[in-house]
Parts: structure tokens; sequence; C-alpha cells
């Protein structure tokens, strides 16, 4: 038996990399739209049948910017997270719509200060909490 999404649930992640003092991620689980247009947002494909034979279709990799909108839309908060400074940055959203649907999301203020590295991991995780597990495969 498939079970449905637990959309709205949240799950608390450590990067493996941050051993002292860590950074909690509060992930939210993505619910299949989001997941599927943002799974399309890694790779565009174009064809123009009028270009030279040799260059017919184009396609580009979008990762960085996949991995961005998956934090995005899937992170909801974060605990121990601190500027140079040591204060707390603060967990700003802001409304973004895909599709016909309203979303709250990370705002671009916030998302700024997450290194490269962890936005990287933390897509990666926010990417795998929406897949069918192996059991459930097996049903």
């Amino acid at each position: 038996m498939i079970r449905p999404i637990n959309v709205g649930e949240t799950i608390e992640y450590v990067l493996k990399s941050d051993k002292k003092d860590p950074t909690i991620w509060i992930i939210g689980i993505l619910d299949s739209l989001v997941k599927t247009r943002l799974a399309d947002l890694g790779t565009i494909y174009r064809y123009n049948p009028e270009a030279p034979k040799d260059s017919v279709a184009e396609t580009r990799m979008n990762i960085a910017e996949q991995d961005f909108e998956f934090v995005k839309f899937g992170l909801k908060g974060f605990k121990n997270f601190k500027d140079a400074k040591g204060s707390e940055i603060a967990f700003k959203t802001e409304k973004k719509t895909l599709g016909n649907t309203e979303y709250d999301v990370v705002s671009d203020e916030t998302i700024k200060y997450i290194p490269r590295i962890a936005i990287t991991e933390i897509a990666k995780k926010i990417a795998e909490e929406n897949i069918i597990s192996e059991d459930e495969e097996k049903n």
C-alpha cells in the first residue's frame, strides 16, 4: 500500500560536516506538485529545427537554481543559525505562486545567508523526503 505524503510534516536535519554546536535545519515535506515542478527546473531542452544539423538541440543544466528553489520551498525554519557577530539570523518568508497555488517560501533576504555548500546538502535532503520507500515499492 502506498501511503500519502505527510504534507506539513517537518523533520530536523544537521549537515554532515556541522559537528560543533550545529545548526538545525527544519525541513518540510514537499507536495508532489512542487517536487515535480522543481525537478523539471534541473534540465532545459530546446529543439530548433532551423539550427545547423550539429546543433539542433540545446540542453542546459540548472542544478544550482534547482537547489535554491528546493530550499526556498522546503526549508521551514532553523535553530542556532547565527551571523558573524553571534546574533540569530531571522527566518523570514515571502509568498510565491507555483501553478495555481500560493506558498510561503524562504525569503531571498534569509536565503542569502545560507552558504552554497549547505544549500546543496539541504536541497538533496528535501528532495529525498518525497520518495516512496523500498517497502512501499514492493507492494
